[in-house]
């Protein structure tokens, strides 16, 4: 069996979802599970019913999810389907979003990221639904699958942890009860549930990703392939430097490591599943899906070309002992502990006897209840609107080039990776 994951992006519209179908065509004998997330920017849409739900802003929040309905009525009716048809598929995309709107004329969680989760899951229901009666009436049987039934989770919101054993054991049976069927099955990136409740949870922004990956280890699959709008894994963004080249080759391990730092072509947590059990990973071009893309998998001798990774958006705290003690282990237990609780990741850390100073993306949901829970024990000073550049295989010639004219708050480097927070 072979794994497909399909982002938003290349399903954002009518020519995407057609386009889709004739990736399928070039594999006519595969058995193909395939994992959709949301098309297009329906996940920030969703984002703003969020909002206004948890912020009782009704009329606004019936609003937005009637914008996002819209949007998805015209990527049916673009479809190359009869009247008839495409009723059909309106009809059934429609459930979703009647749902959706019972949900939010309910009162909300008090954890805003457990309302969250409950909402944000609908653009991936909703996609999947679609290109799944899609593919039907163009001949292309598949099996739809809810993802919650077999993604279990903690209840961990916004950043559920995986409980694999339990996940294993569903996944697995998929092929034991035969509800894993020859040909095409589709399911949604994203989204699990939390087990024993009804509880719908996320992996992360960009956690379809990580979904494939779950599904491609526990059922063996012969490899994994994430269809991009770029031709592979590229050492840059090219929005931001256009001499980004695409690498033919990575290692596992040189892939975990720009992903650790934000590259944003793969999920983070992507990659380990599928080194456990030497699964290649396939990073390909969904408009020019012929092309041989990027290759990850073992390479036991590997030169990596230098890398840039920018992550934006970042806000840089600094704890300081008020009685000038030192930030000792009990201190920075404390600070991880906070950020553990509500699934915050520290991009970089550094410390001295009488300061510590962490660097994290900036999310008000979250960066203002972690100030509030440390704020009694410590000296705090924040900035926000930062960036975190890290090089990868640096040179001397390449960072000054890079950072001449900015200013740099924070530097620090190893043998092989140097990072910078940059105002």
């Amino acid at each position: 069996m072979k794994v497909f994951k399909f982002g938003g992006a290349s399903v954002k519209d009518p020519a995407g979802v057609i386009n889709l179908r004739k990736i399928l065509a070039l594999y006519p004998e595969e058995s193909i599970l395939i994992v959709v997330s949301a098309m297009g920017k329906s996940t920030n849409k969703l984002e703003a019913v969020v909002q206004s739900w948890f912020t009782s802003q009704q009329p606004e929040c019936i609003e937005h999810i009637e914008e996002l309905r819209f949007y998805h009525q015209e990527l049916i009716r673009g479809l190359d389907l009869s009247h008839a048809e495409q009723f059909e598929l309106i009809r059934r995309a429609d459930v979703h979003f009647d749902q959706l709107r019972e949900l939010t004329k309910l009162a909300c969680y008090t954890n805003y990221n457990e309302n969250y989760d409950q909402v944000v899951a609908f653009g991936e229901l909703i996609s999947t639904t679609i290109l799944s009666e899609y593919l039907n009436r163009k001949g292309i049987t598949n099996s739809w699958l809810d993802a919650r039934e077999y993604v279990v989770t903690n209840d961990t919101f916004r950043d559920a942890r995986v409980q694999w054993a339990d996940t294993q054991k569903r996944i697995e049976s998929l092929k034991s009860e035969q509800g894993l069927k020859a040909g095409i099955n589709i399911t949604q990136g994203f989204i699990g549930r939390v087990k024993d409740k009804a509880l719908t949870t996320t992996l992360g922004r960009e956690g379809s990703d990580f979904t494939a990956s779950i599904f491609a280890f526990c059922l063996g699959a012969r490899d994994l392939t994430i269809w991009k709008d770029v031709p592979g894994v590229l050492n840059a963004d090219p929005k931001l430097f256009p001499f980004a080249e695409k690498i033919d080759e990575l290692s596992y391990e040189e892939a975990v490591e720009m992903t650790y730092y934000g590259a944003s072509v793969i999920h983070p947590k992507t990659i380990k599943p599928l080194q456990n059990k030497g699964i290649a990973l396939y990073v390909k071009s969904f408009l020019n899906p012929e092309a041989p893309g990027t290759v990850i998998k073992q390479l036991d001798k590997h030169k990596s070309p230098p890398c840039i990774i920018v992550k934006k958006n970042q806000c840089l705290i600094s704890f300081a002992a008020r009685d000038f003690s030192f930030i000792a282990e009990e201190s920075l237990s404390f600070i991880f502990g906070e950020l553990y609780k509500l699934g915050m990741k520290a991009h970089l850390t550094q410390n001295s006897a009488i300061s510590f100073v962490i660097c994290v993306d900036d999310d008000p949901f979250k960066i203002e209840p972690f100030l509030k829970a440390v704020g009694d024990n410590f000296d705090i000073k924040s900035e926000n609107k930062l960036s975190v550049w890290t090089i990868r295989h640096h040179s001397e010639r390449l960072e000054k080039g890079l950072i001449q004219g900015k200013t740099v708050l924070l530097e620090q480097r190893n043998r092989h990776t140097v990072q910078y927070v940059l105002r």
